[in-house]
């Protein structure tokens, strides 16, 4: 993987290659920083997606307290998902496997597309390869992401409900399946 470990450099390469940035803190003796590594960064899959669709950088939560304490950061592993400027539109704590990292690299990368009305860039990124991620627990997260881009592009409130009856109807224990009201 193309790790970055310079804030600056990472915020210029983001810039010039008008990509996000894929923030991780760790440190020393992290054991779900091992597992990440050992499980989840060793999937082939995930090595692509963090290279393709991101700047990485990965500081120390020790040794780069400036940086940590901008973002509040407190726990290894975390990452935030960053605009060129440093700003945050998403941050997660703690190790994920493969399949869950893959989905919430796909959710951070909307989080930052879709405020600035790059909806099918934001759509694109979380359809691909969907199909391989159903059995994660994110996954309806995925698919109201989806539904909220498809919706805010297109102000289709009918495919919309039709997505978050599909929702609660195929995952009826989701906390995503009763975020929304609709008439029944």
């Amino acid at each position: 993987m193309d790790w970055i470990n310079n804030f600056n450099l990472a915020k210029e390469e983001s810039q010039k290659l008008r990509k996000p940035i894929l923030l991780q803190f760790e440190m020393e003796g992290c054991g779900g920083c091992k597992k990440l590594y050992d499980e989840t960064y060793s999937n082939p899959d995930v090595q692509r997606e963090m290279n393709e669709w991101f700047i990485s950088l990965k500081l120390d939560l020790i040794k780069d307290r400036e940086i940590r304490r901008e973002y509040s950061g407190y726990w290894t592993p975390s990452f935030y998902f960053l605009d060129y400027r440093g700003k945050s539109y998403l941050n997660f704590n703690g190790f994920l496997p493969a399949e869950e990292f893959r989905i919430l690299l796909r959710l951070g990368y909307s989080e930052l597309m879709i405020p600035h009305g790059k909806y099918d860039d934001a759509i694109r990124i979380m359809s691909y390869e969907i199909d391989s991620l159903k059995n994660s627990i994110l996954y309806p997260k995925l698919l109201l992401q989806i539904a909220v881009a498809k919706y805010i592009k297109t102000k289709d409130k009918n495919s919309f409900m039709i997505s978050l009856k599909e929702i609660k109807e195929k995952y009826p224990n989701s906390l995503e399946s009763r975020m929304y009201f609709w008439e029944e």
